[in-house]
């Protein structure tokens, strides 16, 4: 079995759903060991996920493990604290860890 039917497996035996395109073209550049942990983590969210896409990208950004669950975070909040650090001059990136931070931190 090549990578890629071994990881449509894996996100079928999490989703009961065939994946996308745009999902495989997430998952492939990662090592395998990391797509189980991300399909563990995608299986035992406490609540449904309607965009396993979205969910994902999420779970990569802010590198979820199987042990740290998801955890709610206002959006209008997060993308207001951004918005914020851009205008400082801090590049996209910075300003999304610089918000995401200050969210630890409380």
């Amino acid at each position: 079995m090549d990578r890629y039917q071994a990881i449509a497996m894996a996100y079928q035996i999490a989703t009961l759903t065939y994946p996308s395109q745009q999902v495989m073209e997430l998952l492939l550049p990662l090592p395998y060991e990391r797509t189980l942990d991300l399909m563990l983590i995608l299986r035992q969210s406490p609540r449904p996920v309607n965009s396993p896409l979205n969910f994902l990208r999420r779970a990569i950004e802010e590198n979820w493990t199987s042990e740290t669950m998801p955890e709610k975070i206002n959006r209008r909040v997060q993308n207001y604290e951004e918005r914020f650090y851009a205008k400082q001059g801090y590049s996209p990136e910075e300003a999304r860890d610089i918000a995401r931070n200050n969210r630890q931190d409380l």
